[in-house]
Formats: C-alpha cells, sequence, structure tokens
C-alpha cells in the first residue's frame, strides 16, 4: 500500500538515481507512489544526491575562518533566497552534500518582498565577519528588477574594508564555475565544478538565529500523509 513515509520516498529515490535511472521520471515515480506534495518533491529532487557526487561536493566545503584574507564569489541570488525563505518560515534543510537548501525552488520566479532587506543586511553582515580580501558577487540578470538589485549591493560591499565588485550576467553559474577563490553557492552545476565552496546562507542562519536545518531524510517525519500544496 502507497504511503507518504518521507524517509522511505528518500531511500527510494536515492537507490533509483543510483541505478542511473532518468532524474526527472524516477521524481515522478516516486512522488505518485508515496502520494507527496509538491514541496516535499522539491526536497527531494534538491536534497537527495547519488553518494559519489555528495562525497565530492562535501570536500570542497570550507570553513569560515578559511575565508579571511581569500576573495569570495557570491552566487547572489541563490544566497539570498536562501536566507530569505528562512525568514518567510519556509522549509530549510541540509542536503545530502551537506549544503542548506530551501524547499521553494523560486529562483526563476523571485521577486523582492517586505523582508528583502532584512536578509540582505544580514548576509552582508555576515560577509564583512569573514574578512575576505575581496568580494564579487554575480545576479542574474533575468530576474526582475536585477538591475535595482545591483546598485542596493554595491553600495553596500562599497562600506566593507575589502575590494568589491557586483556583476549582472546572464546565468551566476558560468563565472562561478571557473573562480579562482572560495564560492558562496549550493547550485550543484556549480558545486560540481568549483575548487571551494563556502555555505554562507548556512553562516548568516546559524549565528543571527541559532538555526540548525534537519538532514533532508528527517524531513515531515511521521506523518502519514500531507496536504498537497
Amino acid at each position: 500500500m502507497s504511503t507518504n513515509n518521507f524517509a522511505e520516498a528518500c531511500a527510494t529515490y536515492k537507490l533509483l538515481k543510483e541505478k542511473g535511472y532518468p532524474e526527472k521520471a524516477t521524481l515522478k515515480l516516486v512522488g505518485d507512489r508515496h502520494r507527496l506534495s509538491r514541496i516535499q518533491r522539491n526536497c527531494l529532487f534538491r536534497g537527495v544526491i547519488v553518494q559519489g557526487a555528495a562525497a565530492e561536493r562535501r570536500e570542497k566545503i570550507a570553513a569560515p575562518e578559511a575565508l579571511a584574507g581569500k576573495a569570495i564569489g557570491v552566487d547572489w541570488y541563490n544566497v539570498l533566497i536562501t536566507v530569505e525563505s528562512y525568514l518567510r518560515g519556509q522549509i530549510l534543510f541540509v542536503a545530502d552534500d551537506g549544503m542548506v537548501r530551501d524547499a521553494s525552488a523560486t529562483h526563476g520566479s523571485y521577486r523582492t518582498g517586505s523582508l528583502t532587506e532584512r536578509a540582505i543586511e544580514e548576509i552582508v553582515r555576515e560577509i564583512a565577519r569573514l574578512r575576505p580580501s575581496r568580494v564579487d558577487a554575480y545576479l542574474d540578470m533575468p530576474i526582475a528588477f536585477s538591475g535595482r538589485m545591483a546598485e542596493n549591493l554595491r553600495t553596500r560591499l562599497a562600506q566593507l574594508p575589502c575590494a568589491s565588485e557586483v556583476t549582472l550576467v546572464q546565468s551566476a553559474d558560468y563565472p562561478l564555475k571557473g573562480y579562482e577563490g572560495i564560492v558562496a553557492s549550493s547550485d550543484s552545476a556549480v558545486l560540481d565544478r568549483c575548487k571551494l565552496v563556502l555555505d554562507l546562507a548556512r553562516g548568516v542562519l546559524a549565528r543571527r538565529f541559532d538555526f540548525n536545518p534537519p538532514a533532508v531524510h528527517d524531513l515531515f517525519p511521521g506523518s502519514p500523509e500531507s496536504p498537497r500544496q
């Protein structure tokens, strides 16, 4: 009989991915089998990662103290959306690769809101605390009002005691994949190509809000069925 045991769904999804089954078809199969909601499917897709890729990414995660005196390349909207999602009370979790992600999957449709300024302030404050030698922030141009966001961020980063540059690009993935310093992003394509990664959003939330996110497999415990979202 089909259940909505999320931990079981995670295990099945991971097993099928390890066997090389197509990702989209596997997500639908497991999601339908366990009657998962849209949010639960997002968590499955963003959090459950095959063992080899997850291990390689975890090895790249740098400790926050390693950033002092180093350059940091920030996948701006990736970090901002994660912090803002927490402030809005949405689900965050630690994926198999050790990175914190949110369940919203709203990157392409992101719009600023009432909590955006606070999220920006918290991120910039954390960057200042980490004392990098320079900050390179990359903003995805297709996201609405990115030019306005870039100007806001330039003003804020200019107040830090280090060099900074804010660049609008078609996709932040491309410059960050080859970035020579430490990259702040949880984007899978970036993580698989960059040298070192910093979970900047997790640092913000841990230090400012004492947030300790659950592992993806521990989400939705003991609920026989969840409403569709």
